[in-house]
């Protein structure tokens, strides 16, 4: 049975698809309707959110559970290996992609360009900025000659990629190092197949 995901153009439903497409499985992509009077199909999340993944009668929310239940359950080995050590390692770089990095950055967006500009708060953008830059330069420590957990293409990457893509959209600086590693990330087949799945 194909599973069905429910999707939003620039949204994080695209690291599922890259998740996919990376594992070369087939899926259904479902475009939903987020902003009030858009028309079209409703996110079956509670709060209307995406992504969302359908498998048959089993319907999942957030993105990092989707993305350990499609690997699992699909023999994912690469993107998120079996072995306990490998597997730990991912999961710290998911942590800090998630908490230390994608926390800061997607309040500086959200109030530097989503929120209504009467709901925005310069002095928590400049904090959240501040936040994630701090982030910025102990992710510029690691090794980014090779893949962000070790030799090998993992979820871990798919996260920290987008996050950083997302820091690159709101105006942060880089390190040359990262800004190569997105750059390098984003121009896998995998990568560029969600990215226009996922924006349609």
């Amino acid at each position: 049975m194909t599973l069905k995901i429910y999707t939003y153009p620039k949204s994080r439903s695209l690291r599922v698809l890259w998740t996919l497409e990376e594992m070369e499985l087939p899926y259904q992509p479902v475009r939903v309707a987020l902003k009030p009077g858009e028309p079209g199909i409703r996110s079956p999340h509670p709060q209307r959110k995406v992504p969302v993944l359908e498998d048959g009668s089993f319907f999942l929310a957030e993105t990092q559970a989707i993305c350990k239940f499609i690997c699992t359950k699909y023999a994912g080995r690469v993107l998120y290996p079996v072995q306990p050590e490998e597997q730990a390692i991912i999961d710290q770089w998911l942590s800090f992609a998630i908490t230390e990095l994608e926390a800061p950055v997607w309040l500086t967006l959200k109030h530097k360009l989503l929120l209504p500009e009467s709901a925005r708060v310069k002095a928590v953008a400049e904090s959240a900025a501040t936040d994630a830059q701090t982030a910025l330069r102990l992710l510029s420590q690691a090794r980014l000659d090779r893949w962000i957990a070790g030799e090998n293409f993992t979820l871990a990457d798919i996260f920290l990629a987008h996050n950083l893509a997302w820091a690159q959209a709101v105006g942060l600086t880089l390190s040359k190092p990262l800004a190569d590693y997105v750059k390098r990330c984003f121009s896998r087949p995998a990568s560029l197949r969600a990215v226009e799945m996922n924006n349609r």
